[in-house]
């Protein structure tokens, strides 16, 4: 059975919820809130992979059971119509496949291809109301088809703030984001001051609003994600636009916590004051925004001109008298600004930038917003004006650009004064990065986990590689060329080791301006971050840079996070020797989880004379297994060694103890994956 993938069945719920009028389809049963479609989406996804383990099995009564229980949340989903319409033909109750298969392409079903040629459908073909459903799959549809319809219409400004709620709302289901639209209009905070305090900063604030050259905040949204737990002194920049939510949005939880579920129509600063404190996954929400899939969100946010403050939270503490694990963060981003310490510690950063958005002059800002580029020149800005920063070409150094941000270090008159300066033909460039090509290790040959799992970013301003393979070296040929400049103006290219061994990386250009470039990045163990510091890491950073002349652009990074659960011995060749993944010495080290999974063994590896792998032997307590190069169980050999008989080998994911996962290896049944080596 071909089964009809649910991302094609998704693409129907995208249509249900777009932004459209009110629907005068009052056969259509009651919509849901828009806020129950993420869950009602995750449940219909989880349905169409139940769905497919049953039919590969041929299990139809139990798929017919799938799929009606789908159909009841999701009424007007033509492709759970189609797949009935082929599980109702497989158990021959013809009439009632016929049936099924005219409802989904009255819901929009119209691929006829499909329909004819499907080998679950061929008991139906001799059927004169077949062949009347396949014309009529062959016809435009005339009207939209039925379906859930939200009216979606912008909120207004009310006593300094907009209501996040099901009137202005939208479920964006292909980037699993909820788009939020309100009326910014100038008019709302045009009597309201600038500024009310902010010492120097403050008074240039003044200076130039009464000059009529400070965009100010008008139409600036602020959006705090911890209720009002760490508000930022949203007084001291009174034109900023509180974002407030609806009871059935707070409800949901859609009020709290790590903001990756919203974009607004507005340029945005925002905050969460909160983490994960307990159990195996603790983390900040700055670290639990870098490792779940939703990683990619961060860059739309940064390209819708968001820019939200996550405090560290024990993620970025040197490790001291047994307190502390380093920067366990995996990479480094320019999508969110990350402030050493908890609760409390991002308000600073919240009113330096602000008050920077507020100092833009409004064609500057315009212009900025317009293109998306307005939070990219914020974090330049941002970076290059921090205490650490004295001359130009410090910029270029890891010390402007470290993973997390001491707020005592902000200095806010430099930041404003910067964006002042800005006029629109002289604006900071744009980085954009992407990967061209890149060693491709292979799982349970070349490191061992439940499937690929080495990306971790691949987003135009950030790359991020967990690098589990045993390789020494790890090669990637990255490309800067879609770079733009606002102007048109020529770019140069910088490329800097921010962090790692700057002698043993190697980062060769490979065109004559240095667009792109070819990485060669070495196995790091943990080390400090910088001569002297007591701050660890297990962490490569290479920053790219591109200059118009005038201004760097912000930074874009290339990371590569090594897990330091694991003791590796290369021999003088470079070869991988020993792995041990039990050694005393790396059992103080942090892993995230949710990244790499625990093992309880300790691999030797062999060469031949000519030095090529031969295999490695695995070692558990007292247990010792072979293994061929390719990663196979060998389960008898002759007399000098060779393998005779070998059994593949997968590896599964079980939870252990303190609820953290533990990696476990399991032979395939030796009838199937025995074979002649």
């Amino acid at each position: 059975m071909r089964l009809i993938p649910p991302i094609r069945s998704l693409g129907v719920l995208a249509a249900l919820v777009a932004c459209c009028g009110a629907t005068d389809d009052v056969t259509a049963p009651e919509a849901p809130s828009v806020f129950d479609l993420p869950s009602l989406q995750l449940r219909h996804v989880a349905s169409m992979r139940a769905l497919a383990e049953l039919l590969a099995r041929g299990e139809f009564q139990q798929a017919e059971k799938v799929l009606r229980q789908s159909i009841e949340r999701m009424p007007h989903d033509a492709n759970s119509h189609y797949n009935l319409a082929c599980v109702l033909a497989r158990q021959n109750r013809n009439d009632e496949a016929l049936a099924a298969l005219d409802q989904a392409v009255d819901l929009g079903f119209r691929d006829v291809g499909q329909i004819e040629s499907d080998e679950d459908l061929k008991g139906l073909r001799d059927a004169a109301r077949f062949q009347e459903i396949v014309k009529k799959a062959g016809e435009p549809l005339d009207s939209k088809p039925p379906g859930w319809h939200y009216e979606v219409k912008p909120a207004e400004i009310e006593d300094g703030q907009v209501l996040v709620g099901e009137g202005n709302t939208a479920w964006n289901v292909k980037l699993g984001v909820f788009h939020a639209f309100f009326k910014l209009d100038r008019e709302t905070t045009a009597e309201k001051p600038i500024a009310v305090g902010l010492g120097t900063a403050g008074d240039l604030l003044r200076t130039w609003h009464e000059e009529g050259t400070a965009a100010g905040n008008h139409g600036d949204l602020y959006d705090n994600h911890d209720r009002d737990h760490s508000n930022m002194n949203f007084k001291a920049l009174p034109q900023l636009t509180r974002v407030e939510f609806s009871e059935e949005a707070r409800g949901r939880g859609l009020d709290h916590g790590l903001q990756l579920a919203f974009l607004y129509n507005g340029i945005t600063i925002g905050n969460s004051s909160t983490a994960m404190t307990s159990g195996p996954y603790w983390r900040s929400q700055a670290r639990n925004a870098l490792t779940q899939p939703r990683g990619g969100l961060l860059y739309l946010q940064y390209l819708a001109n968001h820019l939200y403050v996550y405090p560290e939270h024990r993620d970025h503490d040197p490790r001291v008298e047994g307190q502390g694990h380093g920067d366990v963060f995996p990479a480094n981003t320019p999508y969110m600004i990350v402030s050493q310490g908890s609760s409390g510690s991002d308000r600073a950063f919240l009113s330096a930038v602000g008050a920077t958005l507020a100092a833009f002059r409004p064609e500057v800002k315009l212009k900025l917003a317009g293109s998306g580029t307005l939070m990219a020149a914020v974090q330049m800005i941002f970076r290059s004006s921090n205490q650490m920063v004295e001359a130009r070409e410090d910029y270029l150094t890891g010390a402007a650009h470290p993973t997390v941000f001491d707020g005592g270090r902000i200095q806010v008159e430099k930041m404003v004064k910067l964006a002042h300066e800005m006029t629109p033909d002289a604006l900071p460039p744009m980085i954009q990065l992407r990967v061209i090509e890149e060693d491709q290790p292979v799982v349970g040959r070349d490191y061992f986990d439940v499937g690929p799992r080495e990306h971790l970013l691949d987003t135009p301003c950030a790359i991020a590689r967990i690098v589990k393979s045993t390789r020494h070296d790890r090669r990637m040929v990255v490309s800067a060329e879609a770079s733009k400049d606002l102007n048109g103006n020529p770019l140069t290219y910088h490329w800097v080791v921010l962090r790692g061994d700057a002698e043993r990386i190697r980062i060769n250009p490979l065109d004559g301006g240095g667009s792109r470039a070819e990485l060669i990045v070495p196995y790091h163990e943990r080390r400090p971050i910088a001569p002297d510091s007591k701050m660890e890491s297990d962490r490569v950073d290479i920053g790219v840079f591109v200059d118009n002349g005038q201004y760097y652009s912000a930074p874009a990074f290339i990371c590569f996070y090594y897990p330091a659960n694991e003791k590796r011995v290369y021999d003088d060749r470079h070869r991988i020797s020993v792995v041990d993944y039990t050694d005393p010495a790396v059992k103080g080290n942090y892993v995230d989880p949710m990244l790499d999974f625990r093992k309880d063994w300790r691999d030797e590896y062999h060469y031949a004379d000519d030095g090529s792998l031969l295999g490695w032997t695995r070692t558990r307590g007292e247990e010792r297994q072979e293994f061929t190069a390719d990663g196979e169980l060998i389960l008898e050999s002759d007399d000098a060694g060779k393998p005779l008989r070998t059994t593949a080998v997968r590896y599964v994911a079980e939870r252990g103890q303190g609820g953290a996962m533990t990696l476990k290896q399991v032979a395939g049944p030796t009838t199937e994956a025995e074979k002649e080596p």
